[in-house]
């Protein structure tokens, strides 16, 4: 059959299952991945799956494939991606391969992957499909691994949390419901559960924190239950959304800023943050004598950063957070949470009175504006191209423009036909004239698009 080239993105590999990814083509996915293993000198790789319901069936096609070119394969079933991550750090050669849609629709299922401890883009792994090279079969062992009881041992022996926080989580019915549970009970909190039965249907909210409306039933439990905090997870659990004692949402560059302010006031170093987050971030982070780093929007990009930086920190507005002061480097949800926890004990301050001491930001949320998938980056190309906005621009990823009293940022989606936009004002008038000033500019240059924010 055919491959759709677009499923290959620059982060990762995703697709609409069965028409777009399906056993047919993870068998010719495992392929590729066996040839760059070959020119790396990589013999054994960990997989995982997330809980779509697709997920067993391309796992199992995944396995039978890697071995059948001589692989070593460590399966360790439905988990986290930060627990398949933590499962390759732990390996032979620091490779792994995670079935998961990640925040996309039900329908959706993918691949994100780890080789020899540096992430591998999709169009790398598209190119090697259409490599000609002949790889002997020789098939190799496959053996099922259970890691989840040591991953929590050693977030218990990372973590210190000395009083009983009482902490609501929701799951969101995805994967982050086969560990976070257990790991929060482990560090000793009183924990209320939402959500944390894995169902690929996703039959309550969709798991994506960082939207609003998925976090309507997380504030209103935290409220009911004078909770101390509410953590959401994505549905592979490499992300997280936070809700304060007082219901208030505090978005991911906020926590970038709490954890910039701790980190920097025993160790010095660099902190990356994604295109996507407040001006304010890197002034906090120049405070506290720290080196602030932008990046493009995306774990690999992210990841290549930490490769290259080796910061304290690293994060994204989309709720990727990676610590790097001492624990492994990769985006983690579950584990950030339990450093939110870490902190609320260490400060012995409420959630929300640490956001209270944080400057009080005038900001959008992530927008998104739905788009045809081939024409998402040209649109991009032609707004930076006849912008008539004056300020600042910055166009690492898609373009972002400072001005004297606030930002604003458009940029192509690379997991879903998306563009997104943020705004941020020094004001709550300036955000508006700001955001109204993107979206004008933006029906100027494309009339054709249909500009419905959601």
């Amino acid at each position: 059959m055919e491959i759709t080239k677009s499923i290959f993105r620059e982060y990762d590999i995703r697709g609409i299952y069965p028409d777009e990814i399906n056993e047919v083509v993870v068998d010719q996915i495992a392929k590729a991945i066996s040839i760059k293993c070959d020119k790396e000198n990589v013999s054994q790789i960990c997989i995982g799956r997330d809980g779509r319901l697709s997920g067993e069936s391309l796992l199992s096609v995944l396995s039978k494939s890697l071995s059948s070119y001589g692989i070593e394969v460590q399966n360790i079933g439905l988990v986290t991606t930060p627990i398949l991550y933590f499962a390759a750090k732990k390996s032979k050669n620091k490779s792994g391969v995670m079935i998961t849609g990640s925040h996309n629709p039900k329908n959706y299922n993918g691949i994100k992957l780890v080789i020899n401890d540096k992430p591998v883009s999709g169009s790398e792994i598209f190119d090697l499909i259409n490599q000609e090279r002949d790889l002997a079969p020789k098939t190799s062992h496959v053996k099922i691994v259970d890691i989840k009881d040591h991953y929590i041992s050693e977030v218990a022996e990372n973590i210190e949390v000395d009083k009983k926080i009482k902490v609501v989580i929701d799951c969101g019915n995805g994967a982050a419901g086969c560990i976070a549970p257990k790991l929060y009970k482990q560090l000793g909190c009183e924990v209320i559960e939402l959500y944390t039965e894995v169902d690929g249907n996703f039959p309550n909210h969709h798991p994506d924190p960082g939207k609003v409306e998925n976090l309507e039933e997380l504030v209103s439990k935290v409220e009911e239950t004078n909770a101390d905090l509410g953590l959401a997870f994505d549905g592979d659990g490499d992300r997280v959304g936070l809700v304060t004692n007082k219901g208030e949402i505090v978005y991911p560059d906020k926590i970038l800023m709490m954890f910039a302010k701790d980190i920097l006031s025993s160790q010095k170093g660099s902190i990356i943050f994604d295109v996507k987050c407040s001006n304010v971030l890197p002034e906090i982070i120049k405070s506290c004598d720290g080196e602030p780093i932008m990046s493009p929007t995306g774990h690999f990009h992210i990841k290549n950063g930490i490769k290259k930086h080796n910061p304290l920190l690293a994060g994204e507005m989309s709720g990727h957070i990676f610590f790097n002061d001492k624990w492994y480097g990769f985006d983690d949800g579950h584990y950030s949470g339990a450093r939110i926890i870490e902190l609320v004990c260490k400060k012995d301050m409420s959630i929300s009175s640490i956001n209270d001491d944080l400057p009080k930001l005038f900001s959008t949320p992530e927008l998104n504006i739905n788009v045809a998938e081939d024409n998402k980056f040209k649109i991009i190309e032609d707004f930076a191209s006849e912008c008539s906005l004056e300020g600042e621009k910055i166009t690492i990823d898609g373009l972002r423009i400072n001005f004297d009293n606030g930002w604003g940022l458009i940029r192509a989606s690379n997991t879903t036909p998306k563009l997104v936009l943020r705004f941020e004002g020094n004001t709550e008038s300036d955000l508006h004239a700001i955001k109204d000033m993107f979206l004008n500019e933006l029906s100027r240059i494309c009339p054709d698009i249909d500009i419905n924010l959601d």
